[in-house]
């Protein structure tokens, strides 16, 4: 009774070999065997970002290193206080903002085209400078912060954020 149990498992493990990979027990041979595609070698042209360029990800947009640098003078033009006057727009709650812009600005219903303007955190009154952007949505839809602004304000990027959005 064993016999043909173990002769027909014999039998199965030779043949499961015999597909189209060439592996097992019977493997091909000669002309009618298939190339084996192979990974491109390192040495391979590749398209490579230019210097000039900042860094993307696979996506196209910025890396968070990227979007997250900004110049002394950026920096120093964000942080520094304005005596124009300014229009209170109301609060919102603001998230980290796809990296698809560097620099220093908020994507909010608020507006409904670019401006200039300023965003204090709230509780704390920390503030920086910012181009707003309109979002196209619904007041109260919520807003999109750059990763710079949310660095000046000293926030985890991770955090929903409240705060008071100012025009110029």
């Amino acid at each position: 009774m064993k016999t043909p149990f173990l002769f027909t498992t014999a039998v199965t493990l030779a043949l499961a070999g015999c597909g189209d990979h060439g592996i097992g027990l019977f493997k091909r041979g000669g002309a009618e065997s298939k190339p084996v595609a192979q990974a491109p070698a390192a040495t391979d042209a590749r398209p490579k970002a230019r210097p000039d360029t900042p860094p993307l990800n696979e996506g196209g947009a910025l890396t968070q290193a990227a979007a997250g640098a900004v110049s002394d003078a950026e920096l120093a033009a964000a942080v520094k206080p304005v005596e124009r006057p300014e229009q209170d727009k109301g609060t919102t709650v603001a998230s980290l903002g796809l990296l698809e812009r560097d620099g220093f600005w908020l994507r909010t219903p608020l507006v409904t085209s670019e401006a200039d303007g300023r965003v204090v955190l709230e509780p704390s009154g920390a503030s920086v400078n910012v181009r707003l952007l309109p979002s196209g949505g619904e007041a109260g839809a919520g807003s999109q912060i750059s990763i710079a602004a949310m660095q000046v304000l000293g926030v985890p990027i991770t955090d929903l954020v409240t705060v008071r959005v100012f025009i110029r």
